[in-house]
């Protein structure tokens, strides 16, 4: 038989498997945290849109740190696969990575978001040292912890399906993603005010703290997306 056999070439797509790996991750640990602590989200959920607006002491979800911590590793893990999804499957940063890069790119993502929240932290309660607010400061960071846990929530089922559908849905869901993002932040930025009220020290340089730190990473992600 002289007729030569067609050469067919597997195309890896190495962006689906990463974000396919990181969701399995992220359903897993998710998956642990319900059977060790059933409440912990439902919790979150109750001090957030209820706690931070009824003036009483702001309450943990649970004693238990290493419940506290995994939720922690489930937000900057999902977070950052959602970034991810964004560089990958959105309109104007829609890339396709050399063969390999993906990995490197995914791992700049999660330690460049660990770090900034790292660092907002440290931030936030050095000046809540500096002008004797340590209380708020922390109750602050809190707020950005839960506000990041119920990202990371609604997040998951969004970059687990952008590696299955077209173009066009997954921008749909990366829309979706993003109108969440400012919904959150809106809200964080009315409990931040709201706070900052009680306590009567509203003025023109906490309204730039927030900016800096929350709002103009959002706006910086947004623009390089869209």
């Amino acid at each position: 038989m002289d007729e030569l056999m067609p050469v067919v070439y597997r195309i890896k797509d190495w962006n689906a498997s990463i974000i396919l790996i990181a969701s399995v991750i992220v359903l897993i640990l998710i998956i642990v945290v319900r059977m060790k602590y059933p409440e912990f989200y439902r919790s979150v959920l109750y001090r957030m849109f209820v706690e931070n607006f009824s003036g009483r002491e702001i309450s943990k979800p649970t004693d238990v740190s290493s419940i506290e911590a995994l939720t922690i590793i489930i937000s900057l893990l999902s977070i950052s696969t959602m970034l991810f999804a964004v560089i990958c499957y959105s309109g104007r940063t829609a890339i396709v990575l050399e063969y390999g890069m993906e990995w490197k790119v995914i791992l700049y993502v999660l330690l460049a978001f660990s770090a900034f929240n790292f660092s907002r932290g440290l931030i936030n309660l050095f000046f809540g040292f500096l002008f004797r607010l340590e209380k708020y400061a922390a109750i602050y960071n809190t707020m950005i912890l839960d506000t990041e846990r119920v990202l990371s929530l609604v997040f998951l089922p969004l970059f687990a399906f952008c590696p299955f559908v077209n173009v066009a849905t997954a921008k749909i869901l990366i829309y979706i993603a993003f109108a969440s993002v400012v919904l959150l932040v809106g809200f964080q930025f009315v409990t931040f005010f709201s706070h900052l009220v009680k306590n009567k020290f509203l003025n023109h340089h906490s309204i730039l703290y927030f900016c800096a730190l929350e709002v103009l990473p959002v706006l910086v992600v947004i623009r390089l997306a869209f």
